[in-house]
């Protein structure tokens, strides 16, 4: 392997990863990795190994597979990596210095506030809502008639995400929310793929279609922060209210900007995520009937006529195994990173300062070594234990280490109780006319949408 450029000479050479061939001058591999965001650090942990070190435009960048050298990034060494500017410095005017986005000891202050609305144990006082909400979004699909379940599954969660977390009801809101997320998702998926920042105030036309929506999406938050100041929030249990209550690292009330900061990463990352989870889930069961048949009986062997609780999640464990092949399959966090803080060593390889890691589920969840048939459907993988089975780092949905995603137990929650309720009440039939293709963008959106029907008659309470 030829010498790298940050090398002195006469020093010892020190060893650094297999990089591509494909590289060009200034751009390296930036082109063909932007050019098939999915499919090409599947290709290249395959050709090239588990650690791959990548030009990307001048940003040496590793795509890290290794499940020692993950431990060491996520959880030995993780106070040596921060999370990677070169996503976060594309989208900073979205989530602020939220819990998402921020590091060192503000980010373990805002992790000790948030925590504790976030327990299994807290999250499971909220079943009843999200079973109600979930009757009501069901409820109001016409039979037998195509639509495009996406934006209802967004709009199911974003309701369950403003009731649980913010104690509002956002029926006003929705709409508003809606359109400025799709902007703001839309702009984001160009941000992510360009490798020079273009500043927010070049008044390009995507730039000022990106500021509009997250001006919309303030719009909202601050509508909800400005009545819950009306209102008072003696007595309220509810994230919202405990920011409005809490103080930062200095004893000061949290300014308004960081309950900002906050409750935008809670409304955006909290129902996104899950709506893309449903929505998978959805198209899933839709393309596989004789699957979905099989949920559908365990729910009504388990609920009969009844609602869903929380005290039923652990008898509902086939729809259980679908949510969890659904995040293998289709993890709405896709990929995400770290930057490395100084030098350090990584499985004998030297890892400069300023390093961009990148790790990928989609690709860890593709893995043959770990799962059989990957690119297949298969829930029923999951029924026999393989959760303890699996290294610890080949199944992320939601990260690892100390910044795995607090919202985790909400998320399972809420999804399984969700997908209950929906195949409870009929079943999803396919309608579209060609298999849907996963878009890369912060999360992984349904290319054109997730078009299917309901069917109330076929699967009403079905058992064998």
């Amino acid at each position: 392997m030829s010498r790298r450029r940050d090398e002195q000479p006469g020093a010892t050479p020190r060893r650094f990863p297999p990089r591509p061939d494909d590289g060009l001058p200034l751009l390296g591999s930036l082109p063909a990795f932007a050019g098939d965001q999915l499919g090409y650090p599947v290709r290249a942990t395959r050709k090239y190994g588990d650690i791959v070190d990548m030009n990307l435009a001048g940003w040496r960048t590793w795509l890290v597979s290794d499940m020692d050298a993950l431990e060491q990034i996520l959880v030995r060494d993780h106070t040596k990596f921060i999370k990677t500017p070169l996503i976060w410095r594309q989208i900073t005017a979205v989530f602020g210095q939220g819990l998402l986005s921020s590091d060192g000891d503000l980010w373990q202050h805002q992790r000790r506030l948030a925590a504790p609305h976030f327990t299994p144990r807290r999250v499971q006082d909220y079943d009843a809502l999200i079973v109600s909400l979930a009757r009501k979004a069901v409820d109001r699909w016409q039979d037998d008639t195509t639509f495009d379940v996406h934006p209802h599954m967004m709009n199911l969660m974003f309701r369950i995400v403003t009731s649980t977390m913010f104690d509002a009801d956002a029926e006003s809101e929705v709409e508003i929310m809606e359109r400025a997320l799709s902007l703001l998702l839309e702009e984001m998926a160009h941000r992510f793929r360009r490798p020079v920042l273009i500043p927010d105030w070049v008044p390009l036309p995507s730039n000022r279609r990106y500021l509009k929506a997250i001006a919309e999406i303030d719009g909202v938050v601050n509508r909800l922060i400005r009545e819950r100041r009306q209102n008072g929030i003696e007595g309220r249990t509810d994230y919202l209210s405990s920011l409005m209550a809490s103080q930062d690292a200095n004893g000061q009330p949290l300014p308004d900007k960081q309950i900002r900061d906050e409750a935008v990463t809670v409304l955006l990352a909290g129902h996104e995520t899950t709506a893309l989870a449903m929505t998978w889930a959805l198209y899933l069961l839709a393309r596989h009937p004789d699957i979905q048949a099989e949920v559908t009986a365990e729910i009504a062997s388990v609920l009969g006529e009844r609602d869903a609780s929380s005290a039923d999640v652990p008898e509902l464990k086939l729809t259980q195994a679908v949510v969890m092949e659904t995040m293998r399959l289709y993890p709405p966090g896709w990929m995400f990173g770290r930057e490395a803080t100084e030098d350090c060593e990584i499985k004998g390889y030297h890892c400069p300062k300023g390093t961009q890691i990148l790790i990928a589920p989609w690709v860890l969840h593709r893995d043959p070594r770990y799962y059989e048939t990957p690119d297949a459907f298969r829930p029923e993988r999951w029924l026999d234990g393989l959760a303890q089975r699996l290294p610890r780092y080949a199944f992320l949905p939601f990260g690892g280490g100390p910044r795995i995603c607090i919202g985790n137990s909400l998320a399972m929650l809420e999804t399984t109780l969700s997908l209950a309720t929906i195949l409870q009440s009929g079943a999803i039939e396919w309608r579209g006319d060609r298999p849907v293709e996963p878009y890369p963008s912060a999360t992984l959106i349904p290319q054109g949408g997730v078009h299917v029907a309901f069917r109330r008659e076929k699967a009403r309470h079905a058992g064998p």
